[in-house]
């Protein structure tokens, strides 16, 4: 089927003079002129069978358009699927076959032009190598001009600020003013030299540290704030080391504290223990006078000898008369009161207490034991007058 016709597109525009074939070309203009095809040769429209081929593949694809494949046809499924594939395929590489055909003269086209353009480039490039040589000496002039600014102002900053750290390589460019750049420069050197005296007023034993920040950076904001941030440590630490030095006073106060109580306690413990020991070595003492009073001669104790082998009426008697009773007759006494049958019922009466004289004659620690009876035994004793 013969494809349809189409409008004529309108003329593409050539970067060329395009003149008439015939016309004879002058040297000295080097004109481009198209010959074969002229401009209006160009291949407008490729003409093909677009109608035929489209209803073909129209009709083909109606029978798949609401298929559904199963398993048992499954084998359908993959040959219709080649079938679809290999019409693909030769309308593929009938479009490839054309491309080739029509970019095969411009390719040949495309070589030959740049063969030329390539001869226009070589002086091209020896012309640019001069002009840039030639702005290159303008932009080191300018650059000289602007360092010479520099050097009237930098002044004792020179090491602090070299020129390479207030230039900026945006100076060189033809659209940047000399005088811009200059007065830029000057600038940035006053504000380094006026930031530097505002460090150097701080009343602060870090303004060293803030200006090597601030030499690092050139931000006065950073150096100052660097200049806080030590004050701050610094405050810190010191309220650590008093809280630190407060702890330890306090720790030491209560190890004293705790010291002198025992000190004191064990003051007290020694004082109880010597009081303690006197009294034990006066009970002592009293107790050995005691024995000693106790463990005198018998010749001066007969009497009180005799008294005691008194028989145990004379005893009796003895009370009832008002005299003194013999221990053998107390004795005595007391074993006939224990004999008696007691009636509860009766008033109770006080017992009757006798009084005896005798000599006790043993060893020291056999006296002492005499006497601790008579002690636990509320039996009154002194010495014999």
């Amino acid at each position: 089927m013969a494809g349809r016709k189409k409008a004529a597109p309108a003329p593409e525009t050539v970067e060329a003079e395009v003149v008439n074939e015939v016309a004879v070309a002058q040297p000295e203009k080097m004109e481009f002129r198209l010959i074969n095809p002229t401009e209006d040769g160009f291949l407008r429209v490729i003409k093909w069978n677009k109608e035929e081929l489209e209803a073909a593949v129209r009709h083909k694809i109606a029978a798949y358009q609401n298929v559904v494949y199963t398993e048992d046809n499954m084998k359908q499924a993959k040959a219709d699927r080649a079938e679809l594939n290999k019409l693909t395929k030769a309308i593929e590489e009938r479009r490839k076959m054309v491309k080739k055909i029509i970019n095969e003269p411009y390719e040949v086209f495309e070589a030959e032009l740049k063969e030329i353009l390539a001869l226009i480039q070589e002086p091209v490039g020896i012309i640019d190598r001069q002009v840039k040589a030639f702005e290159d000496q303008q932009k080191e002039e300018k650059k000289k001009s602007i360092q010479k600014s520099y050097d009237e102002v930098i002044g004792d900053l020179a090491e602090v600020l070299p020129f390479e750290r207030v230039f900026d390589i945006r100076y060189l460019n033809q659209t940047y003013k000399l005088a811009t750049a200059q007065a830029e420069v000057k600038a940035k050197v006053e504000k380094v030299r006026t930031d530097l005296e505002t460090i150097d007023s701080l009343e602060s034993k870090y303004k060293l540290n803030a200006k090597d920040v601030y030499i690092k950076t050139l931000d006065l904001s950073k150096a100052l704030a660097e200049n806080k941030r030590l004050s701050d440590l610094e405050e810190k630490l010191e309220a650590e080391k008093r809280r630190k030095a407060e702890e330890e006073a306090e720790r030491k106060r209560l190890a004293e504290e705790r010291r002198r109580a025992a000190e004191e306690r064990a003051k007290a413990e020694e004082e109880q223990r010597k009081a303690l020991e006197a009294q034990k070595k006066a009970e002592q003492e009293s107790a050995s006078k005691q024995a000693e009073n106790v463990a005198e001669p018998a010749k001066n104790v007969i009497e009180s000898q005799e008294s005691v082998t008194e028989p145990a009426q004379n005893v009796s008697n003895g009370a009832e008369n008002g005299t003194e009773p013999s221990a053998a007759g107390a004795i005595q006494s007391t074993e006939q009161q224990a004999s008696v049958a007691i009636d509860p019922f009766e008033p109770k009466q006080e017992e009757k207490r006798y009084r005896t004289k005798f000599c006790a004659v043993g060893t020291r620690a056999q006296l002492q034991k005499l006497i601790e009876f008579m002690n636990e035994n509320n039996i009154e004793y002194g010495r014999i007058k």
